[in-house]
């Protein structure tokens, strides 16, 4: 059979370049972790109305004032921001402050989700979203990556689990701290297995098995601590808490009717300029934005091990080419090096949801890092069931059998905690069975327009006002899974009716899909990432 020098002339791609971790805003000490600590406080005193709210932030939050507060706050100009560090503590604190807004309630148990965003966090919030090109809304960077501390500067291992803290949470439990910090310390952890990554391609190049193997040694330690770490969740996390009091405000507005968020949300000041005039209010609704929330999808962690070690994913629901050995092989044989790209677009659209170093990161080394197909044209069939150690290629397959190994005990392990943490929850009693929906306003719509919503059928509803929970009502002929037959219009009066909770955090029905808070079914769609790592075992 060829080996790799040979096959690898087929590829159609320029001199290789190294890839340099600096280069994508990642650290050779924390992975994708800043090196430094994330600051604690932004020093312009400009910035003063975002801090002070976050000075009480937990105390706003449950004395239900966030919504005031937001919508007494200025609008700030980010200009004012001087280092990449700013930035990504004003988008950490505007996540807060705008999740806090959509999913809080000023008082009301009954009150809804906000679909309204105010300019004084939309505006700024865009802004610094664009700036480390990502999307505004809560994602992993923003609750893990850029919201920690250290304990003691002094400690042996200061990236210790044990000796960090986060900087804020929505609940202003040790759950929800425990919850950031698992993955808070798997990145960091798994700095060593990101540089590894780095040397294997280096050792692919040089058509060095035993720079290769020493390589997947390195990737498989940090496998090993990230399992570990992983295990640690249930030991402060309790899974009644996250699911009824935390995991509401990490989830996005995207497929989130059920939440009553039917049609995403609006972010004022920045897509809504020329639509307020309501002459078309589907026009308007377009313009809302539909965000997934936050997910382990979004960590550039578990993409760059995936990529690293060829593991492909597909379309939910759809098998792969990667079903055995010999077809992978006869694949090389037959296009060279390359194999098909990952195929799974909810994958690849979490990279979104990325900063951009770190989604420019995992697309450079899509294209640069062939381990897997090196591994597959090192080792013969006779190689796939030797047991001879002495043998460099026996040694570097077995290493990178044990690499893929520890990324499915990994996955088994999630799928585990969603199951206990979310689907088991899901199904149990909710803390309050009754639960109402608040009044539909109409002080911004016409009230020619607001006439007509009241007398017309349930097709032709406009869009509601912005009291209390500040939601439009659902429009079934846009979106017909909000035509819910518990659901009605009410008029601005306080009159309201006994509903079924429409919040994330409610009791499912049996044999309903519960949705994690990217939007996915969740169980499915690890169930299948899991076996698709599985089956890239050679």
């Amino acid at each position: 059979m060829p080996n790799y020098q040979q096959t690898k002339t087929k590829r159609r791609m320029s001199s290789y370049i190294p890839l340099r971790l600096e280069d994508y805003d990642i650290s050779a000490k924390n992975g994708f972790l800043p090196s430094e600590p994330p600051l604690q406080r932004l020093s312009d005193p400009y910035y003063e109305p975002w801090e002070r709210i976050m000075d009480r932030f937990n105390q706003y939050l449950l004395a239900h004032h966030i919504r005031r507060l937001v919508r007494e706050m200025p609008v700030l100009d980010t200009s004012k921001l001087t280092s990449q560090a700013e930035f990504q503590r004003a988008f950490t604190i505007l996540s807060f402050i705008a999740h806090a807004f959509v999913w809080g309630r000023n008082g009301a148990a009954s009150e809804p989700a906000s679909e309204f965003l105010p300019p004084s966090v939309s505006i700024p919030w865009v802004s610094t979203a664009e700036y480390l090109q990502l999307n505004p809304v809560v994602c992993c960077a923003a609750v893990c990556h850029w919201n920690w501390q250290i304990l003691d500067p002094n400690a042996k291992d200061p990236m210790d689990i044990d000796n960090l803290g986060t900087l804020y949470t929505f609940s202003g439990s040790m759950d929800e701290s425990w919850f950031y910090l698992v993955t808070t310390a798997m990145e960091a952890k798994s700095a060593r297995g990101i540089n590894a990554i780095l040397d294997a391609i280096i050792g692919v190049e040089e058509d060095n098995h035993s720079r290769v193997t020493r390589a997947l040694n390195e990737i498989a330690h940090s496998l090993r601590d990230a399992n570990h770490l992983l295990e640690r969740m249930y030991e402060r996390c309790d899974p009644y808490v996250f699911y009824w009091k935390i995991r509401e405000f990490l989830a996005g507005w995207e497929n989130m009717a059920e939440a009553g968020l039917p049609y995403g949300v609006l972010y004022e000041g920045v897509d809504d300029q020329d639509t307020f005039s309501l002459d078309n209010w589907q026009s308007l609704i377009r313009r809302f934005r539909k965000y997934a929330g936050g997910s382990a999808a979004q960590t550039p962690l578990l993409q760059a091990f995936d990529i690293a070690l060829g593991i492909k994913h597909y379309p939910t629901g759809e098998k792969g080419l990667q079903s055995s050995v010999e077809d992978a092989r006869s694949r090389l044989h037959r296009s060279g090096v390359s194999e098909p790209p990952t195929a799974n677009s909810y994958l690849v659209r979490m990279r979104d949801y990325m900063p951009g170093g770190h989604r420019r990161f995992l697309e450079d080394l899509a294209s640069t890092c062939r381990i897997r197909e090196y591994v597959l044209l090192a080792c013969s069939d006779a190689f796939l069931h030797a047991a001879d150690e002495k043998d460099k290629r026996v040694v570097m397959r077995q290493a990178y059998n044990e690499c893929v190994g520890l990324m499915k005990s990994f996955r088994d392990k999630h799928i585990m905690i969603v199951t206990r943490y979310i689907i088991a929850q899901a199904k149990s009693s909710p803390p309050s069975l009754v639960s109402s929906v608040a009044p539909v306003s109409s002080h911004i719509i016409p009230r020619s327009v607001h006439e007509q919503s009241l007398t017309h059928s349930s097709s032709t509803h406009p869009p509601g006002g912005r009291l209390g929970g500040d939601s439009l009502p659902a429009d079934p002929t846009m979106y017909p899974q909000t035509n819910n037959s518990h659901a009605s219009l009410t008029s601005s009066s306080s009159d309201s009716v006994n509903q079924k909770n429409t919040r994330l955090a409610r009791k499912v029905d049996e044999g309903a899909v519960v949705r994690g808070t990217g939007g996915t079914d969740a169980i499915q769609f690890l169930k299948q990432v899991r076996n698709e790592t599985a089956n890239t075992k050679i």
